[in-house]
């Protein structure tokens, strides 16, 4: 999956030449924690009135308005302008960079959103026309969509070995003769030398076929409530 599949398109932006006070109500308003910095004009979801392209200058965040309040002397925060606090050179992606990459970026460099850019070549000069911005919530939403959250269906817990995955495949192999429908599959790696457990989600809200061939091959299941509540209970 990439960045192009998950970003925000529909962009809340500022100039350098804003004041902070208008970027705050931006944020509150919008209930956004990220502004994007751009030349010319700022887009309000996307439309800025004229069919511009905007160009990257920075980040501004609510953290950034927040340091700014803090440090406000005889000037007024409000007065103050987004150059004079805005990160200059925010961490980006592009379009095609792997969820998997830029979720990375946002955990190790402890970010909440990551702009994202295409580079342009522009009078031996290299400039980021801002296509999107990814957030921590875009990947949630993405990850959930992934899981078929969205969807009615059900899901199934599959223990199994490493090096013994014939439980998980029994399992796919019973769907497919069952016409039931997987809408995803996804396997945590273990910790503590526990098995491996696979969350598969089914499109069905009657799994009693699927669940009886299972029981007569001997395959072991649970339901992710049911194992919560074994967890909590062994940790009592």
């Amino acid at each position: 999956m990439l960045v192009k599949d998950v970003m925000t398109r529909k962009l809340i932006t500022v100039t350098p030449d804003d004041t902070l006070g208008h970027a705050a109500t931006l944020l509150r308003q919008f209930q956004f924690h990220h502004l994007p910095v751009v030349q010319g004009e700022p887009a309000i979801f996307g439309f800025t009135g004229a069919v511009k392209p905007l160009y990257l200058e920075g980040l501004l965040t609510s953290q950034d308005i927040d340091l700014a309040v803090a440090a406000s002397g005889q000037q007024p925060w409000q007065e103050r302008h987004v150059q004079e606090v805005m990160d200059r050179s925010p961490v980006c992606v592009t379009p095609t960079t792997s969820v998997s990459a830029a979720a990375q970026l946002l955990v190790e460099r402890g970010l909440n959103g990551l702009p994202v850019v295409e580079y342009e070549q522009h009078e031996q000069r290299t400039r980021a026309l801002l296509v999107g911005l990814l957030t921590r919530s875009d990947l949630l939403i993405a990850l959930a969509r992934a899981l078929g959250a969205f969807e009615p269906g059900m899901q199934l817990l599959i223990p199994f070995t490493a090096g013994n995955p014939t439980p998980l495949a029994r399992l796919l192999l019973l769907a497919a003769e069952l016409h039931v429908q997987v809408r995803s599959l996804v396997v945590v790696p273990p910790r503590n030398g526990q098995p491996h457990t696979a969350t598969v989600r089914l499109g069905t809200i009657n799994p009693a076929p699927l669940l009886m061939r299972l029981q007569d091959e001997g395959i072991e299941y649970t339901f992710p409530d049911l194992a919560l509540e074994e967890r909590r209970h062994d940790n009592a």
